[in-house]
């Protein structure tokens, strides 16, 4: 067995906690030609990391089983098909390595309310295996570092983010606070790999105002051609502004959809801090941006504008997207 499939065994039996006898499941997203080329080849990694994962829990003896399923819609937060709820029944342990997160979905709190263990990996490859990458870190004290972030936020009542041209108070609500420290040992326990961070669900419609800016090159389920930025009142988006004029058409094209496309899609959902010391901007940059790692990177906050629901929260809408900010301050406020 080399590093990789100790690895991800490693990720079987630490981070989900595996005992003898529990019957496994992976999910996998498949591609439909309607999407279009462009999500051609993150499927094609998908599909291998599926595969490879498979092999490696079979030859280990355990109980694994791959279902896949077409995705209604080519975009995170979409539910999963009536077929793949029929077909999944109940699992002790559930990994799904999609294209398109389902972390934030109907499907994934159902089986979390039935007590399986879920790792949800939107975006995951083969090399966050590899030595030195976001898996290879000791996650029993990742979990304490990201624990202790957490704490703050439940002894808060509104967050300060300073940054590069950014500054905004988040009201959060301290009873929904969550970690997702890639320990997923518990029954009903739910997160991503890899881990960590810390987050917390903001007030509906709170007192959170100001702004904050992406640069370009970061994301965003995708890397941004310009930088962005991004203006919340009262616990809303309200808009996103660009430079220039050039950079604002593609902000009005290609961002704007994402938060004011439907009703409720505008509303800030998630305040996220990333804790993961492997996971740097330098690493994404070098890897591709990848949304999932980008928010774990330490010393970033991410905001999300969509579904709360799948966190606690009340908004219940088809669209949760992260969008990240690097080098940020933090103040906890009471």
């Amino acid at each position: 067995m080399n590093k990789i499939e100790q690895a991800i065994l490693n990720s079987l039996k630490v981070n989900l906690g595996y005992k003898d006898g529990e019957k496994v499941a992976i999910v996998r997203q498949d591609w439909n030609p309607a999407f279009g080329e462009q999500h051609l080849k993150k499927f094609e990694m998908a599909t291998a990391l599926c595969q490879k994962m498979y092999e490696v829990f079979q030859q280990a003896g355990v109980e694994v089983e791959l279902l896949s399923y077409v995705p209604p819609e080519a975009r995170s937060g979409v539910d999963a098909t009536p077929e793949l709820y029929e077909r999944i029944g109940y699992r002790d342990i559930i990994f799904m390595p999609t294209v398109f997160s389902l972390t934030h979905t109907k499907f994934r709190k159902t089986q979390t309310e039935k007590g399986s263990r879920v790792a949800s990996m939107p975006g995951f490859t083969l090399e966050m295996f590899e030595e030195g990458g976001p898996m290879d870190v000791d996650y029993n004290l990742l979990h304490q570092q990201t624990e202790a972030r957490a704490e703050k936020l439940r002894q808060s009542r509104y967050v300060r983010v300073i940054a590069e041209d950014t500054d905004i108070t988040v009201e959060i609500d301290p009873q929904l606070v969550h970690v997702s420290s890639g320990v997923l040992t518990q029954p009903g326990k739910f997160g991503n790999l890899p881990g960590a961070e810390a987050y917390a669900v903001p007030v509906h419609e709170g007192n959170s105002h100001g702004y904050f800016t992406v640069p370009a090159g970061w994301g965003g389920s995708g890397p941004l051609k310009y930088r962005a930025r991004f203006f919340v009142e009262r616990g809303r988006f309200v808009d996103v502004r660009g430079d220039t004029p050039e950079a604002q058409a593609y902000i009005d094209k290609e961002v704007k959809p994402l938060i004011f496309g439907g009703r409720d899609f505008n509303i800030l959902a998630e305040l996220g801090i990333g804790t993961n010391p492997n996971i740097t901007g330098e690493y994404v940059q070098k890897k591709g941006w990848n949304t999932l790692v980008a928010e774990k990177i330490f010393g970033s906050i991410h905001f999300a504008n969509g579904n709360s629901k799948g966190m606690g929260g009340q908004n219940d809408v088809p669209v949760h997207i992260d969008w990240v900010v690097p080098n940020v301050r933090t103040e906890f406020l009471s």
